[in-house]
């Protein structure tokens, strides 16, 4: 009774967050291997210290076109019978003349059934946006002089900081998954300058997935999908890959009125991953660019000693 308490408390906070106008965060096409990106009750989830770096450069021949580079670390641990994780990831986003930087501690605290894992996760942290104005270069005309300044866009560059937090809830068992989170709860709003700011919004994200193990062969299956919406706009992500022994796997997703994407991966030594995606734009984005290239590493280890006090070998554990 005191667990349901406790998710409906959360499932409450979520669906009372406030409603949003822009979206700030970048979106990795590859959302299945980064679930920490979106959802901070996930960490922990693989049973052992998962280090991950991943990058995104996004529509390729478009100038100042987004970059996205994402680091996570965390790892699962135990306080006499309860079972926790904790880690901390940091992003950092450059598109036109802003930069974002993100920096989060992540804790989760899972609740462990025969049927499968509950885990409830918070991140707290802060952000940093900075405004290049000095890379605005405006055309000079009976309007606007080389010496006049817009008063929207800070001279130099400018930096604001402000506080950020995150809910999620996820649950997890061998055959599936599914988890909602909404970010930058506090809705900071961020001052660059004297004149400018940012004004930070609320995304919710919800995610699902399956497994599905064809008979008699070491092959499986594995759909899934993202939504992830700011409250007024959406993007959705459908999901289909074929994965061979957990050692090698490929698909496609399809973001609607976006993208189609193609992915491939496998382990390249034990413990060691590497994925890659190529997105093609579906919309009229194709017309000026050549598409968006992902790249992850991730590598799973124990830090755990065994009874010989001999490390554990790094194994990979989905």
């Amino acid at each position: 009774m005191r667990h349901t308490k406790i998710l409906l408390v959360i499932i409450l906070l979520i669906a009372t967050a406030n409603l949003a106008k822009a979206q700030f965060d970048g979106i990795y096409s590859q959302y299945m291997h980064m679930k920490p990106y979106y959802n901070p009750a996930t960490i922990g989830e693989q049973e052992m210290m998962r280090v991950l770096l991943a990058q995104r450069l996004q529509w390729i021949g478009i100038k100042n076109a987004p970059k996205t580079t994402f680091f996570s670390a965390n790892t699962p641990f135990k306080i006499k019978k309860t079972h926790h994780a904790a880690g901390v990831q940091f992003v950092n986003d450059l598109f036109g003349i802003y930069a974002n930087q993100q920096i989060n501690l992540q804790y989760a605290y899972q609740f462990k059934f025969e049927y499968g894992t509950l885990s409830l996760g918070t991140n707290i942290g802060m952000l940093s946006i900075t405004c290049n104005g000095d890379s605005v270069k405006i055309a000079e005309s009976e309007y606007h002089t080389a010496a006049a300044n817009d008063p929207a866009i800070p001279l130099g560059k400018q930096n604001g900081i402000g506080f950020d937090m995150g809910l999620g809830i996820y649950f997890f068992n061998p055959t599936w998954y599914a988890g909602i989170s909404v970010m930058h709860l506090p809705g900071s709003k961020i001052r660059i300058g004297d004149k400018s700011s940012f004004k930070v919004y609320q995304t919710m994200t919800i995610t699902g997935g399956y497994n599905i193990r064809i008979p008699d062969t070491e092959y499986q299956i594995k759909p899934s999908a993202l939504l992830y919406s700011d409250f007024v706009s959406w993007q959705a992500y459908i999901s289909l890959m074929l994965d061979y022994k957990e050692k090698f796997w490929g698909g496609i997703s399809y973001s609607i009125q976006n993208a189609l994407s193609f992915h491939f991966g496998a382990e390249i030594i034990n413990g060691l991953n590497i994925g890659y995606c190529y997105d093609l734009p579906t919309s009229m984005m194709i017309r000026a660019t050549h598409g968006s290239h992902e790249i992850y590493l991730s590598y799973d280890f124990s830090i755990i000693k065994n009874n010989t006090n001999k490390k554990h070998k790094s194994i990979r554990i989905l």
